[in-house]
């Protein structure tokens, strides 16, 4: 009985292990693929990943919706050429996942060459069995 009982308890832990790894490979995933998408200004890319009550902070004050963030990407004055991350966590709890990272963005805006690294703090929601971007707020790192 008490093999059964370690057998079944090995069972849900591995499920519950496998589940969390796999919605962390998803939310990776989609961050990937909305910083291509920002990169290649793909606005139906850029759709698909993002919740329609999307709130965008960028690490200069500035908070966007859905609507304001996708025409910014795709005509607004900001090119961006490359968004490496590191120092990524992703914490899930039930339908919501916590994403924190560090971002080095290089591209070129209004003022000319663009060479920033913030960190960022991500809120996804999965909707419909897709998880979505619902807010998503850059801050400016403290000098080392």
């Amino acid at each position: 009985m008490n093999l059964r009982l370690c057998l079944l308890v090995t069972c849900f832990i591995s499920l519950g292990i496998t589940r969390a790894w796999s919605q962390n490979k998803e939310i990776e995933t989609n961050i990937g693929n909305l910083n291509a998408a920002m990169i290649s200004k793909d606005k139906t890319t850029l759709d698909k990943l993002t919740s329609d009550d999307l709130s965008f902070g960028h690490s200069t004050a500035v908070i966007q919706n859905k609507s304001e963030f996708l025409n910014d990407v795709v005509s607004g004055p900001t090119i961006f050429q490359k968004i490496d991350i590191s120092n990524q966590t992703i914490q899930v709890a039930d339908d919501i996942a916590i994403v924190r990272n560090t971002s080095s963005i290089t591209g070129t805006n209004k003022a000319g060459p663009l060479d920033i690294k913030i960190g960022v703090l991500m809120i996804w929601k999965k909707q419909n069995g897709t998880w979505k971007l619902l807010a998503r707020q850059g801050f400016k790192l403290p000098q080392s």
